[in-house]
């Protein structure tokens, strides 16, 4: 395959999705903060990573293609944590992208994302791996 006609097929799987409402720290608070302290621990981002890796995977199988997972990963992340080079994500690997947003959202090191941390850049990138 050519150089041009494989960029071209890498720029299709990892377009971006169509612009959407951007969802606000406050909104993923509100959705997903279980114990109502107006925070996001590891534990309620992971499970709701978990249920977005669920509701994105029409198939229903355990892996995730690159179709299913555009908008919310970039191609440079799918190439790092594909780690088996299967061309699908596992769980594992899903939830290894997360855990290393979550800590680059948490700005302070307290092991917990709030609303502002969340509205950051790298907070934006949690938000699209656990809101559908």
């Amino acid at each position: 395959m050519s150089y041009r006609i494989a960029a071209a097929f890498a720029a299709v799987l990892f377009a971006a999705a169509p612009a959407a409402a951007a969802n606000t720290g406050a909104d993923a608070l509100k959705s997903i903060n279980k114990d109502g302290d107006d925070t996001l621990e590891i534990a309620e981002v992971i499970d709701a990573g978990v249920k977005t890796f669920q509701a994105i995977n029409p198939d229903g199988d355990t892996t995730l293609e690159s179709g299913e997972t555009k908008g919310r990963i970039t191609e440079k992340e799918w190439a790092r944590f594909n780690t088996d080079g299967d061309k699908t994500l596992e769980m594992d690997e899903w939830l290894k992208i997360l855990r290393m947003h979550f800590k680059r959202a948490d700005a302070n090191k307290d092991g917990k994302l709030t609303a502002v941390e969340l509205d950051s850049k790298a907070g934006q990138r949690v938000i699209l791996m656990i809101m559908k």
